[in-house]
């Protein structure tokens, strides 16, 4: 075999090589790219949740260790808390406006949670109770 011939056989099959790895990396990016595509629909279908917590930038778990509150649905205990920490932080007495404002962020994120809660109680439908009589074909009503 002559040098130019197994150079040319060699560039072949280096080529050769080389176009099934670009193949093969291009269906991966493919279904990557598909898989990324199915995430991103999953993230916009977030919660309403999801979307207060992107809003506020606090979690309500959050905004329960700032108050240091134990039941979110608990109003009163939380409108106690906040005024306490509120007051306590505030910057005319030695306080800090940080903390002052994160207490702030914290009570309204609770009070986004429950305006959430609220509209979800207000959008269930109401179950009716199971009746008691029952329709018969002939148009009349028999006790069960």
């Amino acid at each position: 075999m002559s040098a130019p011939k197994a150079i040319i056989q060699m560039l072949t099959t280096g080529t050769r090589i080389l176009g099934r790895a670009f193949a093969d990396a291009y269906k991966q990016a493919a279904a990557n790219s598909a898989a990324a595509r199915t995430a991103a629909g999953n993230l916009q279908a977030a919660t309403d949740g999801d979307k207060m917590t992107k809003a506020s930038g606090i979690t309500v778990d959050e905004s329960v260790k700032i108050l240091n509150i134990e039941d979110v649905e608990n109003k009163e205990e939380t409108m106690k808390k906040f005024e306490h920490m509120f007051e306590a932080n505030d910057p005319k007495k030695g306080g800090s406006i940080y903390l002052q404002s994160k207490v702030i962020r914290a009570r309204e994120r609770i009070e986004m949670h429950w305006a959430q809660e609220k509209l979800k109680a207000e959008q269930e439908p109401v179950e009716e109770p199971p009746a008691s009589e029952t329709n018969t074909t002939d148009g009349t009503n028999k006790p069960q």
